[in-house]
């Protein structure tokens, strides 16, 4: 059971690794269209207001630290900890430890200029959302469910009147993510519709000039390659878990939170610049604030919980 519970977590590792090369290789091709960063100096000027501004500097000097310092700390909370769900949430936050970091180091020595400080900033994400998609369905399945234990009743088993675990009869839930998983797949196609075209311009903050940008290589990678990755992995989810005999559960669900990841964050950035493309201090202040709730929820469940998810002594 120990190797397979490994295995789906090591192949939804090395996968994003490997997806996470890819953008590096095609940046300089997508340089080519316009998106260098050194290219598109602004040619307009935008006022920014004062509630803007200062909302702008409250998340640069104390919610993003604030995040960042919680993050760290449940990393070192969770360290010692093995559970499949807990080490999968432990290996989200320290790639969004990471990715939030090289956002920090790209504003303090770039004024986040950098397109490879960036990418990594929006890897880190990625990856976070993968891993801590795949904790939230371990965690569901092991500690609610019972669907991946053989011993134990699934709680689904009041809805399906009769089980695969006793009985030769389909299984509902996967008879339900048959379907979910397609649905999934034709909402991964919505970042396709959208309009990409380089935002550039110069503005005041706190009296200093400020240049803000969405260019077309980061439009490129959130509302294409995010999209593109994600369809690949949720169609291969699909396919192992109507095609792969026997238990194909371990490897589909692995596979399905991967594709998640990129589809999470190109759906939140589409959002957010698609609410925003006129004014990119609100942009830049909203995706801090969602990610300062995020790490905060993170925090408070594994709080409120953590008599049953984090005993004192975590097993060797």
């Amino acid at each position: 059971m120990k190797a397979d519970n490994r295995t789906p977590a090591a192949i939804l590792a090395g996968g994003i690794l490997l997806a996470g090369l890819v953008p590096l290789v095609l940046y300089p091709v997508w340089f080519g269209t316009g998106g260098n960063a050194g290219e598109l100096g602004a040619v307009a000027f935008r006022a920014t207001s004062v509630f803007e501004q200062w909302m702008l500097l409250l998340t640069a000097v104390a919610v993003k630290p604030a995040y960042i310092l919680i993050t760290t700390l449940l990393v070192i909370w969770l360290w010692r900890q093995q559970a499949p769900d807990l080490v999968a949430l432990r290996r989200g936050l320290i790639a969004f430890w990471l990715g939030e970091n090289a956002c920090t180091i790209n504003f303090l020595l770039y004024q986040g200029n950098c397109e490879l400080w960036e990418y990594l900033h929006n890897f880190g994400m990625v990856v976070s959302f993968s891993f801590i998609t795949y904790a939230l369905l371990e965690g569901l399945d092991r500690r609610l469910l019972k669907y991946s234990a053989a011993q134990d009743r699934c709680a689904a088993l009041s809805l399906c009147r009769a089980c695969i675990k006793y009985e030769d009869v389909p299984c509902g839930l996967r008879r339900a993510f048959n379907v979910f998983i397609p649905a999934t797949m034709v909402l991964a196609l919505m970042p396709f519709c959208a309009r990409i075209e380089n935002v550039a311009y110069d503005t005041s903050v706190i009296g200093r000039i400020q240049h803000f940008m969405q260019s077309i290589p980061r439009q490129l990678f959130e509302l294409r390659y995010c999209p593109v990755l994600a369809l690949a992995l949720l169609g291969a989810a699909w396919f192992v878990l109507v095609f792969k005999k026997p238990d194909p559960v371990p490897l589909a669900k692995a596979l399905f939170a991967a594709g998640l990841g990129p589809l999470g964050f190109g759906m939140m950035r589409l959002f957010l610049f698609a609410a925003y493309r006129d004014d990119l201090a609100w942009f830049m202040a909203w995706e801090e604030l969602t990610e300062f709730l995020f790490i905060v929820a993170v925090a408070f469940v594994l709080f409120i919980f953590r008599q049953s998810l984090l005993p004192r002594r975590a097993v060797a």
